[in-house]
């Protein structure tokens, strides 16, 4: 079966889910192995692609479909490896095959204080999502299980999974966004 790309893209900006799940388990591996070819840290590598496509989800109104949807994709997803490099102070070598962690100095006791305040506030916050969504987001971020062991452990799909936390992470953010 051929997919439509540009049917599956204008569903998804209705806020289709079954559009956007199509779209996920359709490009994941491309996302997925283009991130992990750069970092080579497979969790990193997970993270990224879910931010991946959490923006492109929220971006899909920018989408020329002139250019090929993948390249798109992949696009955001290198920018999205950019950004999540240089919030968490990582260089890649010049050449890209691997990864190298430049440790920077410890956190002071202050910003260590301002760290723990935050985790508290994201529980907080954390607490306030429906049930399914509280216990993917918690395992996934505070206890730090991949998604085969979420899938595992709550007898769902990967697929699933992947897109329960990229529902969550959303709601979350809108959650916050419109507490503050």
């Amino acid at each position: 079966m051929k997919i439509d790309i540009h049917e599956l893209v204008a569903q998804a900006k209705k806020g289709k889910p079954r559009a956007q799940n199509i779209i996920l388990n359709t490009y994941w591996d491309n996302v997925y192995f283009y991130v992990f070819s750069k970092i080579k840290n497979e969790n990193d590598a997970e993270d990224i692609a879910i931010q991946t496509f959490t923006k492109a989800f929220s971006k899909l109104k920018l989408y020329n479909p002139d250019f090929d949807f993948k390249t798109w994709l992949i696009s955001i997803s290198h920018n999205t490896m950019l950004d999540f490099l240089k919030k968490n102070k990582i260089t890649l070598t010049s050449d890209m095959d691997f990864a190298l962690e430049i440790p920077i100095e410890e956190p002071s006791p202050e910003e260590e204080l301002i760290n723990k305040q935050k985790i508290i506030e994201i529980k907080r916050y954390v607490k306030q999502l429906k049930p399914n969504y509280r216990k993917v987001i918690q395992m996934r971020y505070l206890e730090e299980k991949t998604y085969k062991e979420i899938a595992e452990e709550l007898n769902l799909s990967i697929s699933n999974v992947k897109i329960q936390v990229l529902r969550g992470k959303k709601l979350l953010f809108e959650l916050m966004k419109n507490q503050k």
